[in-house]
């Protein structure tokens, strides 16, 4: 997902100040420097605040008592919008917020005015990323661990305030209370790419399916049920139909299907006559009239759902054969970029050994024609998401009215049936016509399991539907892709933290899903989770690799709906943490020693390759108190402001009026 911090913004209290702007450069490693209690920790809950938390834990006192609203600029696939959010004074948050949207903006100079609310927003953030709305169990979709993704479960993966950097114990945003910990557990195999939004929507429709098996199962039990005297009354209504003179002939042999042909016969000779009439009985017609009128109107509301199923599935067609056209085309142009490279380096062509400097502007054109398409892709993609509930809704819809047209119809043979009974009984006595009646409904209703369209059928077909869905849900490939997934991550993450500070730099790390941490293995085979191992630089060397091999893996997937953002706070802690929180400037870089300065630089050189390795893709803010004599001349770091002297966070003329 493409979400990169372009300003935090904070408004002030006191009339005819300007907001105050805290500007970040996209795409790269920003650093804000600065000594201790100036602000730099209130970064992350400001974004956090700002992007729809549901408590604002921006810290109580100076900050809060000297801004009206914060907010943050930020770059999107949609172009740049402003979140801003009022601070909640004596409550613990506010849903007044501010919503901004442009190509380009200009941030307010005005104090903010309500136009959205809290839940809007996160809906806007949910839709940016591309989230199903289905939720992860069919069965409970109302559980707070099971529920449908959201932005805000992302997060877990962008943010590493102070107090989680360097933990033994958790390794993710929010993960140290339990609703946050499970929720984390429940969507790491969406983020990696094992669960998608069509596998989602296959479990939702197989529950549908599985919820309507369940109610055709008790029918055709309760047809079971009576099923046991079947044959003795059947015994006992030839019999009785030989007493009433409907039947002739020798006795019949006690089998099921002699006895019921004999009592088909009798009915068929029943049935002979002037025809039927509606119109029978008065109170027969009105109601038989009511009942067209009903099935009329479900016959309707089937048409119009058919009719959305069809435009919805045309719809996702569509979308697929487009997308699958524009992969093509994606795939066909992504040797230029290759090509570009080997321009770059002053290669010469691989095809003809020619040089290549004159096919650079060709190239640039092909290569825009191909960031072009993949963005175009990413819009396509983003489609099949939002109809699968409609889907969802529109099956749903229609078993509903087939039910409700089928219990019509069952009533409408009823009056047909009881008109019959009626037209009889004008021809017989009224005991025949009693006996007729009863042995027609009970041989309908016995006969309705295993007629054409009957409930065999559609048990088979319900079945059929199932399996085929269970098959299409393979749970040994869903752990294949899970634990490819996981692996590739866990490569990522030893190859990231050997090129820290870790005390082993050869040993294997593995990402753990399940515990969510990352477990060690040493020389003998055993495995130690981050609270088993000791030192600091272990623990912030861990969090940082696991952090940026997620990242690199969210990266190289089509389709991420995690934000490409990251932001550490005070990584450095665990080398001096009280050293560079002195009183000034010059007694903070005093007496670093020169084995810490390298180790902590290793950190700012892995954030800044891997930043630039992506080419913009990836933003990453490092609240620290290390200045730029410790990370300086790095690719891709560079300062966004330091913080010291009179520089805080908040302007230090916003203090003195709070004085």
């Amino acid at each position: 997902m493409q979400l990169q911090i372009l300003e935090v913004i904070l408004w002030p209290k006191a009339a005819g100040l300007p907001p105050r702007r805290v500007p970040f450069e996209p795409g790269k490693v920003n650093v804000i420097s600065g000594a201790s209690k100036r602000g730099k920790s209130s970064v992350i809950p400001i974004v956090d605040y700002c992007l729809g938390s549901r408590l604002c834990a921006i810290p109580a006192g100076t900050i809060r008592e000297a801004c009206a609203w914060f907010g943050i600029r930020v770059q999107t696939s949609e172009g740049e919008k402003i979140f801003a959010r009022r601070e909640p004074g004596k409550q613990q948050s506010t849903d007044e917020m501010m919503l901004l949207e442009d190509s380009v903006l200009d941030v307010p100079t005005d104090t903010p005015k309500k136009n959205t609310t809290r839940q809007a927003v996160k809906h806007l953030l949910d839709r940016l990323a591309g989230l199903s709305n289905l939720g992860f169990d069919p069965e409970e979709p109302r559980s707070g661990f099971q529920g449908r993704p959201s932005f805000r479960d992302t997060l877990a993966f962008c943010f590493q305030p102070q107090n989680i950097v360097a933990n033994p114990d958790v390794l993710y945003f929010r993960a140290d209370t339990n609703e946050h910990r499970e929720k984390v557990r429940t969507i790491f195999p969406y983020v990696l790419g094992a669960t998608t939004a069509e596998r989602l929507a296959k479990k939702w429709e197989l529950e549908n399916l599985l919820r309507e098996l369940r109610r055709k199962k008790r029918e055709r039990a309760a047809h079971d049920t009576v099923s046991a005297t079947w044959l003795a009354n059947l015994q006992v209504w030839v019999t009785e139909a030989r007493e009433l003179g409907l039947l002739r002939g020798d006795a019949l042999e006690a089998t099921e299907e002699t006895l019921i042909v004999a009592l088909e016969k009798v009915l068929a000779a029943g049935e002979e006559g002037n025809g039927f009439s509606a119109q029978g009985t008065g109170a027969s017609a009105d109601e038989y009239a009511a009942l067209q009128t009903e099935e009329s109107k479900i016959v309707l509301d089937l048409s119009v759902a058919r009719h959305r199923l069809n435009q919805i599935t045309a719809v996702r067609g569509t979308v697929g054969y487009y997308k699958g056209a524009l992969d093509s085309q994606a795939a066909r142009l992504g040797v230029s970029r290759w090509l570009r490279t080997l321009s770059n380096d002053g290669a010469r062509c691989p095809i003809c050994d020619s040089a290549m400097t004159s096919s650079s502007g060709e190239l640039e054109q092909l290569c825009d024609a191909l960031a072009t398409i993949e963005n175009e892709t990413h819009t396509v993609s983003m489609a099949p998401p939002v109809l699968d509930r409609d889907l969802v809704d529109v099956k749903s819809k229609l078993s509903l009215l087939e039910d409700q047209l089928k219990a019509v119809r069952i009533r409408k043979r009823a009056i047909e049936s009881r008109s019959k009974a009626i037209r009889e009984g004008e021809q017989t006595s009224a005991r025949v016509a009693r006996f007729l009646g009863r042995v027609e409904q009970a041989l309908e209703l016995f006969s309705a399991r295993s007629a054409p369209g009957g409930l065999n059928e559609e048990l088979e077909k319900l079945n059929d539907s199932i399996e085929d869905l269970r098959k299409s849900l393979s749970e040994q490939q869903y752990a294949l892709k899970l634990d490819a997934a996981t692996a590739r991550v866990s490569k990522d993450i030893t190859r990231i933290a050997a090129k820290l500070d870790v005390e082993r730099k050869d040993a294997p790390a593995r990402l753990d899903i399940k515990e969510l941490t990352v477990g060690v293995r040493d020389d003998a085979g055993r495995e130690d989770f981050l609270w088993h191992l000791g030192s600091g630089a272990n623990w912030l060397s861990y969090h940082v690799a696991a952090i940026l091999a997620l990242h690199v893996f969210f990266l190289r997937q089509l389709h991420s709906p995690v934000p490409a953002l990251i932001i550490f706070d005070q990584p450095s802690q665990v080398y001096f943490p009280q050293r560079l929180t002195r009183p000034t400037a010059q007694s903070e870089e005093d007496d670093i020693g020169d084995e810490d300065v390298a180790s902590i630089r290793r950190f700012f050189e892995a954030m800044g390759k891997l930043a630039a390795h992506f080419k913009g893709k990836l933003q990453i803010i490092v609240l620290d108190h290390a200045g730029p004599d410790v990370w300086d001349q790095l690719e891709a770091v560079s300062l966004a402001e330091e913080w010291r002297g009179n520089d805080y966070l908040v302007p230090k003329d916003w203090l003195d009026i709070l004085e």
